[in-house]
């Protein structure tokens, strides 16, 4: 599935809130892509409980399971010009979020995962 997401574009940075309800940071992992202009922010979230546990589910309304959210920053045409050694992910109270603060012009590439705290 793919979980809802609000973006703020401020001026030094873009923040982006991501709704992960009983998501564990272990099993999140956030990626910049700076050739696409791309935050990847991708994991699974378990259902709590024990294989017997589960079993006695009556009504499955949460959303469990892999997900995936792809957040382009910018466009291919004018992508955003990011700080990617500055990025910064914190997981709190079921809300991940990633800080992607914005630096000059480069033309360095790279793939880079963040560190949830």
């Amino acid at each position: 599935f793919s979980p809802e997401a609000d973006i703020f574009d401020t001026p030094s940075a873009f923040v982006v809130h991501v709704s992960l309800p009983g998501a564990k940071k272990e099993d999140v992992g956030v990626n910049w892509d700076a050739e696409k202009s791309e935050l990847s922010i991708a994991g699974v979230i378990y259902r709590p409980g024990d294989e017997e546990f589960i079993k006695t589910l009556a009504m499955d309304e949460r959303k469990v399971g892999p997900f995936e959210r792809k957040v382009r920053l910018g466009t291919r045409a004018n992508p955003a010009a990011i700080d990617a050694d500055g990025i910064t992910a914190k997981l709190e109270d079921g809300v991940l979020r990633v800080e992607v603060p914005k630096m000059g012009d480069s033309d360095f590439v790279q793939v880079r995962k963040v560190d949830i705290e």
